[in-house]
């Protein structure tokens, strides 16, 4: 019998428990709750899930016996959203298969697979992993980078996977701690981790030139992270503290479908996003929070925050803080 064991109307950051004592249970509370795929196990299948939807990442713990999930084409709506999936083995093995690779999870290791494209999850025996799901755009990687890494073991005992592993095993056990603010700055912290830890495990570049330029990009991204603060920030003064082109500096976020105007301002609002969120930075005004992001204009500031998360930013602080 399913047992939900709390309560379903509270928020969505609420930390939900669910125990499923069938297949058919278990297909109904964790199967198909990001998107839609098939499940096998034996007779007397049991598993508990304990999940928190964090803006539009599903962080999940799950406990479970030995079972098989199948995300086969015809299940894949092309107008689905597209979502990355992260998993973290815990305890026991497992595999994960796609794109003609296959990679075997032992407690410790890593392995992220993608929703838009066929995909099998194995489990022989009872297992503890923890799955992330979030929406492609909140890594910082291009999808077809992305794809080079699915179904690869990423393990968690060597290199940069020493510093995820126990960092996703801490998020795994600290669920309820990830309210408000807190949240929202872990998870960004967690791309970021993520985005490094893939180009790290991307296979040798056929073109040395490709892998040089994609280098050349994250370093040009860490250095305008670092300047959002400066109004004057934009591809002139960028070119010029790097000496390069402005036509070259514009040819590189190109190959991410992105302007470099348009990078600015996109990591401008989510630090002002994640401000506006903060208790500790109640006192300060809206403008002031605009102003030390690098925006020197109140209306643009509210307008462009607005067409971004669909709400002005003193609505959207008012909505969040506490009175």
């Amino acid at each position: 019998m399913m047992h939900t064991l709390v309560d379903h109307a509270s928020t969505t950051e609420a930390v939900h428990c669910d125990r499923a004592d069938s297949l058919e249970e278990w297909r109904q509370v964790a199967a198909n709750r990001i998107t839609p795929v098939r499940v096998a196990a034996a007779e007397g299948f049991s598993g508990l899930i304990r999940w928190r939807t964090i803006e539009q990442t599903c962080l999940s713990e799950i406990t479970a016996d030995a079972h098989t999930v199948r995300r086969s084409r015809d299940l894949i709506d092309k107008d689905s959203r597209q979502y990355i999936k992260l998993s973290l083995q815990l305890e026991g093995t497992g595999t994960v298969s796609q794109g003609g690779r296959l990679a075997t999870l032992q407690p410790g290791d890593l392995a992220i697979y993608e929703t838009s494209y066929p995909y099998t999850l194995d489990f022989p025996e009872a297992l503890r992993c923890m799955v992330m799901a979030f929406p492609l755009k909140s890594l910082d990687v291009p999808l077809a980078s992305v794809r080079r890494v699915t179904a690869v073991c990423l393990p968690g005992d060597s290199g940069l996977g020493q510093m995820v592993s126990p960092f996703m095993r801490h998020l795994s056990e600290n669920l309820d701690q990830l309210s408000g603010v807190t949240g929202a700055r872990m998870l960004r912290s967690t791309f970021d981790l993520l985005t490094a830890f893939v180009y790290t495990h991307l296979p040798d570049e056929d073109d040395q030139r490709t892998g040089a330029r994609r280098d050349e990009l994250q370093a040009l991204k860490l250095y305008m992270d670092e300047h959002l603060h400066d109004p004057e920030l934009n591809a002139d003064a960028i070119a010029r503290a790097h000496f390069v082109s402005v036509r070259y500096l514009q040819y590189l976020f190109s190959q991410e479908d992105i302007t470099v105007s348009g990078y600015i301002r996109a990591r401008r609002l989510e630090r002002c996003r994640l401000d506006l969120l903060d208790p500790g930075q109640s006192s300060l005004s809206v403008l002031h929070i605009a102003q030390r992001r690098g925006f020197t204009d109140a209306s643009h500031f509210s307008k462009v925050f607005k067409l971004q998360f669909g709400v002005a930013p003193r609505d959207f602080r008012a909505a969040h803080l506490p009175v």
